[in-house]
């Protein structure tokens, strides 16, 4: 990669990265797309390593307001859904498409608005987990799925929640990424090349967070997640 293209993928990772503080989603969904065009290699693995350390602290600052009991079932889901993931796509990397994970997306923002509330049960959290891993594993995008299980809560707590079950989908992922062979030295120097736009993205983003609560944090997650499964349909 030249030094146009590391900046044009820190302008990238800024965008995406005040999108998911912002949001509590977003990352990935509007993140990868833009980092494909520039470099394939800057995705998934350097990526999402680089935006651990903004993962981490999106789960701190709103650690407080998440409610007890969410976390295990959603954990446990993402687990196992990204080491399935991982094995299909080194087994059989033909067996998913992002039309398919697109069309699931926009089913869940479908029943999302008609639903007046959902839930976060704990069939539907370790549900929302285990597609959302296997998404995770064999493409880098997690879907919003998750974020769609949790939009009605109240502004903090869907940051906080979603900041630690990122951060744990992510390091999962990461985790399966060695013994498949996709995680080097190599990805460790592209991740770092992004963390400036990580750094500047997380600077940016703080009015977004402020002004994003109630019912206009749960429209945004509703929009980016529309428009992150019509990319994925049209990606198809």
């Amino acid at each position: 990669m030249g030094g146009w293209d590391f900046v044009l993928a820190a302008l990238a990772v800024a965008i995406a990265s005040v999108v998911q503080l912002s949001a509590g989603l977003g990352l990935t969904l509007v993140g990868v797309p833009m980092l494909v065009a520039i470099d394939p290699r800057l995705v998934p693995v350097p990526f999402i390593l680089s935006a651990l350390p903004m993962m981490f602290g999106q789960w701190r600052v709103d650690s407080a307001h998440v409610p007890k009991g969410m976390l295990l079932p959603s954990v446990l889901g993402v687990a196992l859904g990204t080491a399935a993931g991982m094995a299909l796509s080194v087994v059989q990397p033909g067996i998913a498409t992002p039309r398919g994970y697109g069309i699931v997306t926009l089913v869940a923002v479908a029943l999302a608005v008609v639903v007046p509330r959902l839930r976060p049960t704990v069939p539907m959290l370790a549900g929302a987990g285990l597609v959302s891993g296997v998404m995770g594993g064999i493409s880098g995008v997690h879907g919003p799925l998750m974020g769609l299980v949790v939009s009605h809560l109240p502004a903090q707590a869907v940051r906080g929640f979603l900041g630690l079950f990122w951060l744990l989908a992510h390091l999962t992922l990461l985790a399966m990424a060695i013994p498949a062979g996709r995680l080097g030295w190599g990805e460790v120097w592209l991740a770092l090349g992004l963390l400036p736009g990580v750094a500047l993205g997380a600077a940016l983003s703080g009015p977004a967070r402020r002004w994003l609560h109630g019912p206009r944090l749960r429209w945004a997650i509703l929009a980016i997640s529309a428009a992150g499964g019509i990319a994925l349909v049209m990606r198809g």
